[in-house]
Parts: structure tokens; sequence; C-alpha cells
């Protein structure tokens, strides 16, 4: 008897993953053909042209030719035919992916519910009163409508470990985590004898688009961060002692905030420009190196209340410098330097009744149209001096009636001088040479987000 072996055309039934870039080829799952799904996708093709770009998309249901290996033996369908191609021959609207066909001993009805139930411990319950169900092993999860409190209208899920894919697309562009760590194996499990050593977990990363550049990540619980190339990190470990975290990053500048780490920083906001962004390491937890980051702005605030405030960074990766520096210290010291002019006032249309002005190249002036008082006295001005000045010829009248009384002699030299001279050279004036500012101030920053 002769065993023969023929090519057959098969039409089989698939879902659309996505676009493969730079081809005509679709990447496609097929879960219909004579041998049921296939493991692993098919790059399919469509029949027809022009427009294949906008003929299909991600999630639609289409036909796909295939050839298989048909004859052997037993004159059964064995394996897809090697070397042949694939073809979208079109759409079609499936009505369900999993065909279940409910067998009468799986399912019970009662009085006041519908039950689906399986050997394996799995099963869906809908009750009359609008709630519904799903149990599949350890997971639970419950869907009601009404109630009363915080059971109405609600979704509630139970699990040690889960994860939600929010997009369809790897590695995970959108994704949700919740869990708890007990230990990579059973000894290690054993060994954690304390409440403190299990870390649970939930964290989120969500994509503005496909594109990686413009993400925000989620963590609250063990700081364990999504960020960037590492989205696709399981291992829960306890980073730092942060409690909540938000990072938002938008192309090249990222804002972080943490909240809850004893210490210094146990509220920090930062604004930093992304030198480098983080780099994935194969195999090696917890999946990417850190992001190299300059700082523009930062905010501390301790668990003792202490303020740290930096602000206009050069955006330099750890000696950093900023233009503006506020501390308030936790017993209530205060301290501010700015590189640049400092103005106090009450408004911008205030500055030139009631101000003053540091400025590094004019000096210091006060304008308080007001008034100027020292403990309630009124301070003497340049005025005061220009006068006597003027008059120092006669400034006192002598015995006779009418006679000039002018400064002695031995005074007038001293008084003349000081007019002109610098307060350090014991002038009347306060004009000073002094030297130059500096206006550095000097930040070292190591900040790692993991």
């Amino acid at each position: 008897m002769d065993i023969t072996y023929a090519p057959i055309p098969c039409m089989c039934k698939g879902i659309v993953k996505w676009k493969i870039k730079e081809t005509e080829n679709y990447d496609v799952d097929i879960y219909q053909s004579p041998l049921g799904k296939l493991n692993g996708s098919v790059a399919a093709s469509a029949i027809f042209q022009p427009g294949l770009n906008d003929n299909y998309k991600q999630g639609d249901f289409v036909y796909v030719l295939i050839y298989f290996t048909f004859g052997g033996h037993k004159s059964e369908f064995i394996k897809v035919q090697p070397g042949s191609k694939y073809w979208i021959l079109g759409l079609f609207n499936e009505k369900s992916i999993a065909n279940i066909k409910v067998e009468e001993p799986l399912s019970e009805t009662s009085n006041d519910r519908l039950t689906f139930l399986n050997q394996t411990g799995s099963g869906l319950v809908i009750s009359d009163n609008g709630e519904s169900s799903l149990v599949s092993g350890p997971l639970f999860r419950s869907v009601k409508s009404d109630g009363f409190g915080v059971n109405k209208n609600c979704v509630m899920d139970y699990g040690q470990n889960f994860w939600r894919m929010i997009s369809h697309s790897d590695p995970g562009l959108s994704r949700e985590h919740f869990g708890m760590f007990g230990g990579v194996d059973d000894d290690d499990a054993s060994a954690r004898t304390s409440e403190t050593d299990y870390n649970i977990i939930y964290r989120r990363f969500v994509t503005q688009t496909r594109a990686i550049d413009k993400w925000v990540s989620t963590c609250e619980g063990t700081h364990n961060p999504w960020v960037g190339a590492n989205v696709d990190s399981e291992d829960i470990a306890a980073g730092k002692e942060v409690l909540c975290t938000k990072i938002i990053n938008n192309g090249e500048s990222r804002v972080t905030i943490e909240y809850g780490e004893p210490g210094d920083s146990f509220v920090n906001l930062r604004v930093d420009d992304v030198i480098k962004q983080e780099q994935v390491l194969n195999g090696v937890a917890p999946g990417a190196t850190p992001a190299t980051v300059g700082n523009r702005f930062s905010l501390n605030i301790s668990d003792k209340g202490a303020v740290n405030l930096s602000a206009s960074g050069s955006a330099k990766s750890q000696n950093n410098t900023v233009g503006f520096s506020l501390t308030i210290s936790e017993n209530g010291d205060l301290n501010i330097y700015a590189q640049g002019k400092i103005t106090f006032s009450h408004s911008a249309a205030d500055v030139e009744n009631n101000s003053i002005v540091i400025d590094p190249e004019a000096g210091i002036d006060i304008k308080s149209k007001k008034g100027l008082r020292f403990n309630g006295l009124n301070l003497v001005t340049k005025k005061f001096l220009d006068w006597m000045n003027k008059n120092k010829q006669a400034l006192c009248q002598v015995t006779a009636i009418g006679g000039p009384a002018p400064i002695h002699p031995a005074a007038l030299p001293e008084f003349s001088s000081g007019l002109t001279k610098m307060s350090e050279q014991d002038g009347f004036l306060t004009i000073n040479s002094g030297t130059a500012k500096s206006g550095k101030n000097d930040i070292t920053d190591t900040f790692m987000t993991t």
C-alpha cells in the first residue's frame, strides 16, 4: 500500500494582532483550523491590493487560507505545509471566539441562581439579584448592581497575584498588576516568618500612544515602579521605603512624585531632563537600568517638617547647580539664596512705592513712600548730610548777632572727606566696592527611580 501526502488548502479563522512594520504582512493568531488552535502566530498577507494598510486593523476576525499536509497511514491532516504562504481572504463576524457548549451535568438551576461548574474548581454563578461571580482557583471576581454601601454597583477582585493587560500589544505598553510576593521558591517562602517579609504592591503603566517616550507609571505599596524598559518586570522588590510613586515621562522631560520614605524625602517632587532613558537588561532584575536625569526643580519635605526647595537647575547629572535654593530646618531656621535679582513687594505694580530689591550688580534698594522707620523712629537720609554740607560755613550763630559760626577747623576736614569716602574707609555713605557675587549653589544629585 502506497502512503501519499498532499497539500490541501483550508480556510481557517484567526484574529489580527498587528501590522508587521515595513511589510505587507499582518501577524494573525489562528484559533480554528483542521489542527485546532495553532501554536504561535502566522505572517499573512492580504490576497488583494492596493490599500493593504487600511484593510485590516488590530482585533479584526479574518479568514486565512493555509495549506496543510494531508495523508499518511491514517489519511489525516498532519501539519502546516512547509514553505507555504498564508493569505487573508477577508473579514467576518464571529459571535463567540470560545464556542462553549454547556453540558447538562455541568450546570444546575436553583430558585435564585444559575450555576456553571467544572471539576477543576472553576465556575460562574448568576443570581437573580443581578450579581455574577466568576471563580478560577484562588481568583474570584464579583460583579454586582444595586446593593448597599460600598457594595453597590461595584466590581470586586480577590487574588494573591494577578495581572491585567490593558492593551493587547507587547511588551505590555499598558498593564496593571496587584500582588503579594511570598518567595521565589519553597525554601524562600518557609524562611519568611515575619509579616514584614511579604511585599505587597499595586502598580499601573499606561502610555499615551504606542510610542514608549510618553507614559505614566503609578506604584503603591512596595516601591518597585514600572518605568520605561522594565515594564515587564515581575519581581516585587522593596528598592526604597516609598509608599506611593507617580512618574510622568513626556519625551525628554520627567516629573517624579514620591511619598512615604522616612527621613529628608518623606515628600519628594522633582522635574528632570531625561539625559538617558532606561535601558533593557536581559535576564537581570529588575529588568532595566535607571535613567540618567538632570534636575530642574526639586522639593523635599522631611518627616519632621523640614523643607528643601531648589529651582532653576542646570539639568546636569550628579554635579548639578541651581539658581535658587530655599531651606527651612526642623527648628525653623530659614535660608534663601538666589543667583539673580531678588524683589520683595506686594505686587509688580507696587515695586516703585514699597519694595526691597537685592541686585547682585547694583546693591540693595529700599523704597518706602510711606516712610522707613527703625524701632518706630524715622531714619535720617542723605539729604540731611547734603544740607549740613551746604551750610557748614554758617551752621551756628556766635554771640555776635548775625555772625556765622562755622564747624570747628579741627572737625571740618574729617566731615568733608567723609562725604566722599566709601563706608569701609570710614566714609558716611553705604557704598562699598565689595567682591563680585558668585551666585553658585552646588547640588550633589544622585537620584534614581529604583
